[in-house]
């Protein structure tokens, strides 16, 4: 099973990684790193819960049971962006967008688990 203060120590690790490929206009980089921000998140939550998934889908259906709808879809959005970044990622509008679901997301996840999340998301 997965230690909360482990996936939230990813968390911050990559989240750092993310902002600073943002700013750094490595937009091929963003959607892969805030892919992984968002798949940390959801399993440091599973942690707290004792739980662990193997697959994709199983984190798929946790987050569509577990989370609101306007939170699913901002994970989607990141999620669904990894592969249009990695294809045309010197768009930096998708970039943009992606920037600014993963902020919803870190918000919710800050709420949840009463914690501040660094590096603030600035776009």
């Amino acid at each position: 099973m997965g230690n909360f203060k482990k996936h939230l120590a990813l968390v911050k690790e990559k989240l750092q990684a993310t902002v600073t490929a943002y700013q750094n206009k490595q937009h091929t980089v963003v959607g892969d790193l805030a892919t992984k921000v968002v798949e940390q998140l959801v399993e440091a939550g599973a942690a707290k819960k004792n739980e662990h998934f193997g697959t994709h889908k199983e984190r798929h259906e946790y987050c569509n049971k577990n989370f609101p709808s306007k939170v699913n879809e901002s994970m989607r959005k990141v999620w669904f962006a990894y592969g249009d970044l990695g294809y045309d990622g010197v768009n930096g509008h998708r970039a943009k967008v992606v920037m600014e679901n993963l902020k919803i997301v870190i918000n919710f996840f800050e709420e949840r688990f009463n914690e501040k999340i660094e590096p603030e998301i600035n776009i």
